[in-house]
């Protein structure tokens, strides 16, 4: 007897006995003969139905997928092209016409903050102010470092010092 034949003695025994099994979900009796046992691809009426139901179920979510993984790279796309053209902006705000300050009087440091602006010290040869700037662009907002140095200079947090070296010449 071969092993088709054999699965499907066991299963008309099995349903016919009058065989249960305990449901995994609810612990319910459930009896074999409504399950709609089957072998290997020979399905009963039953099973054919689920098993296509299954099947359109899984190409529906793979087409979701499908779009959504579209969508999320087009997301990082865009995202990461305007991250890029930030960082140009920031190199470009002082050159750029509605800047406010004098470019030479900008020095660039980009991180943690863009610029640190010594107000007035082109045109006038002095410092009326000294300007801590963070250009943003496309609503981005300061981080956590950015905001710490915000909230250091709004307490009055800013101090001048100077450091002087070692002569490496003396003996």
């Amino acid at each position: 007897m071969g092993q088709r034949s054999r699965a499907r003695q066991i299963i008309r025994t099995l349903e016919s006995k009058g065989f249960y099994a305990e449901c995994p979900c609810c612990d319910e009796p459930v009896r074999l003969s409504e399950c709609g046992l089957f072998y290997l691809d020979e399905f009963t009426d039953k099973a054919k139905q689920a098993h296509e139901m299954v099947g359109e179920e899984l190409a529906q979510q793979a087409e979701r997928l499908r779009r959504r993984r579209g969508a999320i790279s087009l997301t990082s796309e865009v995202g990461a092209k305007a991250v890029n053209i930030g960082f140009i902006l920031e190199r470009l705000a002082p050159a750029m016409k509605g800047f406010r300050f004098s470019r030479n009087d900008c020095r660039s440091l980009f991180d943690p903050i863009d610029y640190v602006i010594f107000e007035g010290l082109d045109a006038k040869g002095v410092v009326s102010r000294i300007i801590f700037a963070d250009i943003k662009t496309g609503g981005s907002r300061l981080n956590s470092v950015q905001r710490e140095i915000k909230s250091a200079v709004e307490h009055g947090k800013v101090e001048m010092e100077t450091y002087e070296t070692e002569n490496a010449n003396a003996e």
